[in-house]
């Protein structure tokens, strides 16, 4: 008979006159892996926190291990045994892993310690619940796998029953993950249960027992194992694709190629980029966006190799303006790092008008003809003057917006599905199927391919900084990836 660990019972969570959580109900039995697929952001940070933590709540009741952890008429605050691991790391850097295991954790009162005896009692503790990493590293050595498989070791040695792992196929490489998975499993089978936090069914089905959808704060569908497909999953999301014609590209003269190029991660990649194709590159190992992005953007040379922009040759003198080279990049972090929170929503759609029309002042008529014409896309929100108070939703589309005033002739997106909600998803693959449409060339860098593939004409996988296999569209659909062997026969682990 299953064991109940976690039950959430009609819990409301109210801040500010918002339902933040709307009558949530979540069960999570011992030795589940239960996936979360997000439909909205809203309630996914509260929901998080409130495992972690008993704040206060509107309404409704939280059991865990058979006890009353927390209910809407008392909340002492108090924390509880679940473990997070997402992409901001809690270890502490400048310490050893042993240091973080047993120094720096809770009740640990011990004025003369024993360093040996510590790496004994740690060594033996991971070789027991079979996560192989050295116990003698520094944390600041770890890769993201190693990191995160320290934290797990920590959440058990703490006595945590319950892990939540929030979107870890956005930090960790495919290597990385299928390891990591598999450790889930592992710990699966000693009854310790586990929140699998994603925002793409497809990576939920393939490790969860069960998933329910989180929407809007609440809980809407829990789909059972034989209930975990995409003709299931069709009615709770739109269509990925938008009406109208598919993007052609042309198959003819590519605008960007990379001529066997080496760098410190690149190993001799080659590719050609042709005018309104997608080409998806999965980085395998999580390295190489790095590399490219610097060469694109004049900050390093080819060690070996060269790269052609529309057969000419690409060099760094070009590189450092790559604007006026017709190359635009929207790095993962585009709403950090490509807005100016200070300014106007206007001023960030129209950033890169002078250099689209070569001109340093614009008459007011163009601006008054943007505005009428962006206005029936973004509605009033493009009268804001304060853009920090824009949903994600919002930032990110004010991004793409740009990208699309700008009509570049390249486009580089690095891992642009790792942020929000599959709604906010679906947005960004709109908005680069306009750019395809009007003759962008666009090549995403990715470590989880997602929906990407709903847009790529080619995929390309890159292992060590090279292409080991391609695709073309016909051939990818998923099922190279639902093959596990091919990823699981390559070692990432030292």
């Amino acid at each position: 008979m299953k064991r109940e660990l976690l039950r959430m019972e009609h819990v409301s969570l109210i801040r500010n006159g918002e339902a933040l959580l709307d009558n949530l109900n979540l069960q999570i039995f011992a030795g589940e892996i239960m996936g979360l697929l997000t439909g909205r952001d809203k309630g996914h940070d509260q929901l998080i926190s409130l495992l972690c933590q008993n704040h206060p709540i509107s309404f409704g009741s939280v059991w865990y291990d058979g006890k009353t952890i927390n209910r809407y008429s008392y909340s002492d605050g108090s924390f509880n045994r679940v473990c997070v691991i997402e992409q901001t790391s809690h270890l502490v850097k400048g310490l050893t892993i042993v240091d973080n295991l047993f120094v720096l954790r809770k009740g640990f009162k011990k004025y003369w310690i024993n360093e040996r005896i510590l790496q004994n009692q740690a060594e033996a503790f991971f070789q027991e619940n079979g996560i192989p990493i050295s116990i003698r590293k520094r944390v600041s050595d770890l890769t993201p796998l190693e990191r995160c498989l320290v934290e797990l070791g920590k959440g058990l040695l703490l006595g945590c029953r319950l892990i939540v792992v929030d979107n870890p196929g956005n930090f960790l490489s495919q290597h990385e993950l299928i390891h990591f998975q598999d450790m889930l499993k592992r710990i699966q089978k000693q009854g310790v249960s586990v929140l699998y936090v994603g925002n793409h069914h497809q990576e939920l089905f393939r490790i969860a027992d069960r998933t329910s959808l989180l929407y809007d704060g609440q809980i809407i569908k829990v789909f059972e194992r034989d209930e975990m497909t995409d003709e299931q999953m069709a009615p709770y999301i739109t269509d990925w694709f938008v009406p109208g014609k598919e993007t052609v590209w042309d198959a003819g003269e590519g605008i960007l190629h990379f001529h066997d190029v080496f760098t410190k991660q690149l190993h001799g990649l080659e590719f050609v980029l042709h005018k309104g194709e997608c080409l998806t590159i999965l980085d395998m190992d999580n390295q190489i966006s790095g590399d490219v992005l610097s060469l694109l953007t004049g900050k390093e040379d080819c060690r070996q190799g060269r790269i052609t922009l529309e057969h000419k040759p690409y060099t760094r003198a070009q590189a450092a303006d790559y604007l006026k080279a017709g190359i635009a990049v929207i790095p993962k972090d585009c709403t950090e790092s490509l807005l100016f929170h200070e300014r106007t929503y206007m001023e960030n759609l129209t950033f890169l008008l002078d250099r689209k029309l070569k001109r340093s002042i614009i008459p007011e008529r163009i601006y008054k003809s943007i505005r009428n014409e962006y206005v029936s896309l973004v509605g009033n929100v493009i009268n804001e003057t304060n853009i920090k108070s824009l949903s994600l939703s919002q930032q990110i589309g004010l991004v793409y917006h740009r990208i699309l005033l700008f009509h570049p002739r390249v486009l580089v997106c690095i891992q642009p599905l790792a942020k929000g909600d599959m709604f906010v998803r679906m947005q960004i693959l709109s908005l680069l199927r306009e750019l395809l449409k009007g003759g962008t060339a666009v090549l995403i860098i990715t470590a989880n391919i997602s929906d990407t593939l709903d847009i790529s004409d080619r995929l390309m996988v890159v292992e060590n900084g090279r292409c080991t296999v391609s695709y073309e569209k016909s051939e990818f659909e998923f099922e190279w990836y639902k093959n596990a062997k091919y990823i699981k026969s390559k070692d990432c682990l030292p």
